[in-house]
């Protein structure tokens, strides 16, 4: 590894062990009045436009919730692209996973910001924050494929480093089982559900190697984490769905729906269960579960 690598390995790697056993993981943060909420509103596969606050019905622990609808751009979303540079990803899938990132980038607007944290069983932030769209495409330029794969820490790292006061996408791309990670499943888990960040996870799937005993373990760790943090779980098998799916991901930071409201009628510290659906509108929403708001 160069020095400049190993240099910009290191911030990441300490994120992991020493963050998760010296200091309490990410939490929510709500300002001091209001709580945000992204929605995402599907109909047959397409976006549902022009709905207003009185559409949408929150429960906040079973509490319903007066909400506000504010306009997307209000909410700036920054990104942070998560991908698997393990040995695995070599050939056909590398070039398929730097296309990808491509349409992502593609689908952001200018004043858009957006990272780029690569793994194996290292984690190594390739790209800093940034809205120079260039600085990540010459990034993605210089995906090298080695060793294991390490997807838990890898996604706890950008969940740390991604933790502000502000909402974030964190966009996670694998091709394999992880086998060199420190934290586990309900680590992680807790982590996920606890920090701001939209999570969307990408899984290579390649039909020949499917088990046909169920979903794998870590993949469904990383499906109810998605589903959770308010995100998918996107399953291509091929380049030209990947790139779609990366190209659908970035279209929906601007398609999203971000309701506010002062939490009523609910003690404020603790863990929120959320319920949020359409009153008359048709249409499936798709919004995080709960947050968490650690005592003062």
């Amino acid at each position: 590894m160069s020095l400049r690598s190993a240099l910009a390995v290191l911030p990441v790697l300490a994120a992991i062990p020493l963050a998760w056993a010296q200091t309490p993981p990410p939490v929510f943060r709500a300002e001091v009045a209001y709580t945000h909420v992204d929605a995402f509103v599907s109909n047959g596969g397409r976006s549902v436009s022009g709905l207003r606050a009185s559409d949408f019905e929150l429960r906040d622990n079973g509490v319903i919730q007066h909400v506000e609808l504010l306009a997307a751009d209000a909410r700036p979303l920054p990104a942070v692209l998560v991908f698997d540079t393990s040995n695995s990803v070599v050939g056909e899938r590398l070039l398929a996973l730097r296309k990808a990132g491509e349409a992502f980038l593609d689908g952001l607007r200018p004043a858009d910001e957006v990272s780029l944290i690569t793994f194996s069983e290292e984690i190594v932030r390739a790209a800093p924050p940034t809205i120079d769209k260039e600085a990540l495409r010459g990034a993605l330029k210089r995906l090298e494929p080695e060793g294991a794969t390490a997807v838990f820490d890898a996604l706890y790292a950008a969940l740390a480093l991604s933790d502000s006061h502000d909402r974030s996408l964190v966009v996670l791309f694998t091709d394999g089982e992880d086998n060199t990670s420190i934290l586990g499943e309900r680590q992680l888990r807790t982590v996920a559900e606890r920090s701001n960040a939209l999570v969307h996870v990408v899984v290579w799937q390649d039909r020949n190697l499917l088990p046909t005993d169920g979903e794998p373990d870590q993949a469904r760790a990383l499906r109810e984490i998605a589903d959770a943090s308010g995100g998918r779980f996107w399953t291509p098998d091929s380049p030209q769905r990947l790139r779609a799916a990366f190209a659908a991901i970035a279209a929906s930071i601007g398609e999203r729906y971000v309701l506010r409201y002062d939490p009523q009628g609910v003690k404020r510290e603790g863990w929120h269960r959320l319920e949020l659906r359409l009153r008359t509108a048709k249409g499936s929403v798709l919004a995080r579960r709960g947050y968490w708001v650690a005592n003062r």
